[in-house]
């Protein structure tokens, strides 16, 4: 939730001819590639989990047919923005933190019930939306960190007396450079308190079996960051390495800084400078405001689905709709504001997740995004069909998408009929219908390929591209 990122979302509904010839100028840099003769493994919809979203009762009122749908894998949560007494985190109360817990326990519920794994958002149950800004109480003040360590140690025990230690994340905190939001002292106060509490949490045999994830810095690792060269370097001395390399990446439409294909190489990099190991890169919150629209959920999911990375979108929603409304792939018929209402109906978004978490079966195959980083694409080959979810990070211009290895799905020559859908969703707030049919085309085979073309003359649709696998 960086609240210094918010970028103007765009507005408009992309258009394109399915079945238009490709111009013989087409530009390499805005085509994207399938190879269906090269499959990497069952999907596992990686991309499909969200920070926050949902309701703070368990069972909670949205009907399971909602998570199910989207292949819901990832939750997180820690009491944010409750400001009712009683519910304002650590940093007030011992009873104020009890009210938080019981938000976070509430949504890991939700989140075990539906088979989901959950991280607990641990800066939240401090209460850093009641910690008083300059004049507050932060942990490591002063050199002081008995508090904390109350904290801390309260909180271990509450996970292992409530929850299964093997599904739960513990985010040690969350976007220490986004002052003054959710800390306000020094780089090193803050690399302090990584390092205490990663030893304080593997001292812990009760938890041996729960993760840790870290650094969570809201910007993006680089040698010039120095909360990243701050940090890493004490990580590695002290031998306290998360399980995930957690990754913020928020910068939206064009930046190439917030882009895995950019982030996956600068922190490798990083990582040798230091001398630490390679693990698991988490992107726990991912995409800008300006990108939730279709377009901009199929270019993320399909950049996680490439480098095998999971992920869980970021939430720009407040007060009682964070804790609602799927971070804003849901809305609600009456009124998106009002939490008691149960009218749920299907956002911008929530369609293309759908179609991800229940059409997309089979294997996964190969792809490549374009050269210029703006069209991306994520493909499945089940025992019917070849589907293709392509997107345009919120952009226009004329883009193309090339099928490569058709003789693999049964096409040896001739043509194959394509069938298109859009995507149409323009917000998070306003109802989204099921994806439009756009007519089938019939594209002729050439070296065991062929070329869709996309026409986004409009930044906010995505698409979705089907043809039949023959059977030999």
């Amino acid at each position: 939730m960086n609240t210094l990122l918010l970028l103007l979302a765009c507005t408009g509904l992309a258009l394109a001819g399915p079945g238009a010839v490709l111009e013989a100028q087409q530009a390499v840099g805005q085509t994207a590639n399938v190879d269906v003769s090269v499959t990497r493994g069952k999907p596992d919809h990686l991309a499909s989990g969200w920070i926050y979203g949902i309701p703070d009762n368990f069972p909670n009122q949205i009907p399971r047919s909602w998570y199910t749908d989207v292949g819901f894998r990832w939750g997180k949560g820690g009491g944010a923005q409750l400001g009712a007494v009683g519910q304002r985190g650590w940093v007030v109360s011992l009873n104020d933190y009890k009210g938080r817990f019981a938000s976070t326990l509430a949504n890991y519920k939700t989140c075990r019930a539906l088979g989901a794994d959950f991280h607990i958002y641990v800066h939240d149950l401090w209460g850093t939306d009641h910690a008083g800004g300059e004049g507050g109480k932060w942990p490591g003040d002063n050199n002081d960190f008995s508090d904390y360590d109350r904290f801390v140690k309260q909180l271990m025990a509450d996970v292992a007396a409530n929850m299964d230690p093997a599904h739960v994340t513990w985010d040690i905190w969350n976007e220490p450079d986004i002052q003054p939001y959710f800390w306000v002292r020094s780089a090193q106060q803050w690399v302090n308190l990584y390092v205490r509490t990663h030893k304080m949490i593997r001292a812990n045999r009760a938890l041996d079996a729960m993760k840790i994830s870290g650094p969570a810095i809201g910007f993006a690792p680089g040698p010039n960051n120095a909360y990243w060269t701050t940090w890493l370097p004490q990580a590695v001395g002290n031998n306290t390495i998360p399980d995930y390399y957690t990754l913020h990446l928020l910068g939206g439409p064009g930046d190439i800084n917030y882009d895995p294909e950019y982030t996956n190489v600068s922190l490798a990099r990083l990582l040798k400078t230091y001398g630490a190991p390679q693990r698991q890169v988490f992107i726990n919150e991912y995409a800008a405001a300006a990108e939730m629209v279709p377009s901009g959920y199929v270019w993320w999911i399909s950049r996680l689905e490439r480098y095998d990375t999971p992920g869980m979108l970021a939430n720009w929603l407040s007060g009682t709709q964070l804790h609602d409304l799927f971070g804003g792939l849901l809305t609600k018929r009456s009124n998106p504001a009002d939490y008691a209402a149960t009218d749920y109906a299907p956002a911008g978004g929530y369609p293309v997740y759908k179609y991800y978490g229940t059409n997309m079966t089979g294997l996964r195959v190969n792809t490549t995004g374009s050269a210029d980083r703006w069209l991306d694409v994520y493909s499945t080959v089940g025992s019917d069909k070849v589907r293709i979810l392509a997107g345009v990070r919120v952009h226009t211009g004329t883009y193309a998408v090339t099928v490569r290895g058709l003789s693999a799905v049964g096409y040896a020559s001739g043509s194959v009929d394509v069938t298109a859908y859009s995507f149409d969703g323009t917000s998070t707030t306003a109802i989204a219908g099921n994806p439009t049919s756009r007519g089938k085309t019939s594209y002729s085979i050439a070296n065991d390929t062929i070329t869709i073309t996309v026409r986004q003359t409009e930044a906010h649709t995505a698409w979705a591209y089907e043809f039949d696998v023959k059977k030999h």
